[in-house]
């Protein structure tokens, strides 16, 4: 494998989450091949097992050594857009805990954190989890106007898969500018043969129940009485799909009660409620009544296999559904928005006309049309996807990604100085937060040194 020289990437990780801890583990042995240096920065002590150093950033404040970094700076003020889009986002996660006010200062403070951060640690790149709300966009912000590379990290659309992407996530991924290829007769072949041993083995890109067997399926079929039966997936309303990509919904139960009210009663509503959503079985089924049926239970390839129309705002299992030949109406934005395999929501047109000539359509076009799906798969999943356990995805991925760099012209300070820098202490006074610790004095007596020099520099 080729080694890059000293490329420094500062990865922000959210904190309690493991299928991301189990991510970036796959990731370090690459990175660590590379010879790239990575510096966490999280919100809980979840980086501690990845090995390298590590910034918990709602400790670093209590260092008194880094708040004397950046307690002078000034940083633009949130636009209006950031600033509704974080409101939005903590009204979801936390009712009415914060005014506006409050959001704008805290993600104002988050921001100035960031600068100093990035003066500090002076990453060639930025790798940031989500980085679309909350506390990674003011990061992702602050690492644009200082003019740093900035990657977006999340989770795929395929099983054990995720991206870094140089532009964002989902509705914002460079993925939209990415033309559709044209399929290729033995990809196609190759990518459907994969989807098929995901299918034996259950695989989806979120954990779920066991399959069902054929008979339990038609007899879920059988209570939709001859009716079309829509898949409804719940989404989670604080997740960024939908604070950022929803631009007419501001969560799954609106969106499924304007179905409901504006498809006739041909449709029969099949609804999975997300095991970490907002929504509750019993709120969905208070939306339905009587028709359709609201299930926790159901695998979602299953509810896909029973439905003739998955609707949803932008879901992952929209995408699952493509690949297996069923017609997807999309009401948001997402990776898939503008394909010709999906049909997206036109809000000023009558609902149910779409939806009856999107069925139409498909019935008509739907070999052709799934085997576009199945070119954009394998585009996902050959040349943009990185896979758990999967090196070879990894290092392609990275080898595009991971810059070579000079490090020692670079002459910053070291990992351990660093880390020893933003190390939470309860201590009041810097005097008693030096008295003793020489790695320390140096480390902060080079750092004010470079900031000096930088202010000399750059005014």
């Amino acid at each position: 494998m080729t080694r890059m020289s000293g490329c420094r990437i500062a990865f922000l990780l959210p904190g309690g989450e493991p299928w991301v801890r189990e991510a970036v583990a796959d990731l370090m042995h690459v990175l660590d091949s590379l010879s790239a240096e990575v510096v966490f920065l999280s919100d809980g002590p979840a980086a501690r097992e990845l090995g390298g150093p590590w910034i918990e950033l709602d400790g670093v404040d209590t260092n008194p050594a880094f708040r004397r970094m950046y307690s002078n700076y000034t940083v633009a003020e949130p636009s209006v857009e950031e600033s509704l889009r974080e409101f939005r986002y903590c009204r979801v996660r936390f009712g009415g805990k914060f005014s506006l006010e409050q959001v704008r200062t805290r993600y104002q403070g988050w921001m100035k954190q960031a600068r100093a951060l990035y003066r500090l640690v002076q990453p060639d790149q930025v790798w940031i989890w989500n980085g679309v709300v909350y506390r990674s966009a003011a990061f992702a912000a602050v690492a644009a106007q200082m003019g740093l590379p900035v990657y977006y990290a999340e989770k795929g659309a395929m099983p054990g898969s995720w991206a870094l992407d140089p532009c964002g996530t989902n509705g914002a991924s460079s993925l939209l500018q990415v033309p559709e290829p044209a399929p290729e007769p033995g990809r196609v072949t190759v990518m459907r043969d994969t989807i098929r041993q995901w299918d034996h083995a259950g695989c989806s890109a979120w954990g779920q129940p066991e399959r069902m067997k054929a008979g339990e399926l038609e007899r879920l079929k059988e209570k939709a009485e001859g009716r079309n039966i829509v898949f409804f997936p719940g989404q989670v309303d604080s997740d960024s799909n939908i604070i950022s990509f929803s631009p007419n919904f501001c969560g799954s139960r609106e969106a499924l009660d304007f179905l409901v009210r504006n498809l006739p009663n041909e449709y029969f509503f099949l609804v999975k409620p997300h095991p970490k959503g907002h929504v509750s079985a019993d709120e969905f089924r208070r939306v339905v009544g009587e028709r359709g049926l609201v299930t926790e239970d159901i695998h979602v390839l299953d509810a896909v296999e029973v439905s003739d129309l998955v609707a949803t705002i932008n879901s992952t299992v929209g995408f699952e559904a493509t690949l297996r030949g069923k017609p997807v109406f999309f009401l948001g934005r997402g990776i898939l928005s503008g394909r010709s395999f999906v049909r997206d929501w036109v809000p000023e047109e009558h609902l149910a006309g779409q939806v009856s000539a999107w069925l139409m359509e498909y019935a008509s076009n739907k070999e052709e049309l799934v085997n576009s799906a199945l070119a954009w798969a394998d585009h996902l999943y050959r040349d943009y996807y990185l896979f758990l356990k999967n090196e070879a995805s990894i290092v392609s991925r990275l080898m595009q990604i991971v810059e070579e760099v000079d490090a020692e012209a670079r002459n910053r300070l070291s990992l351990n100085e660093i880390e020893t820098l933003c190390a939470p202490l309860d201590v009041t006074e810097v005097t008693d937060f030096l008295e003793g610790k020489e790695l320390l004095k140096a480390a902060m007596k080079r750092f004010l040194k470079k900031m000096g020099q930088s202010h000399q520099t750059n005014g």
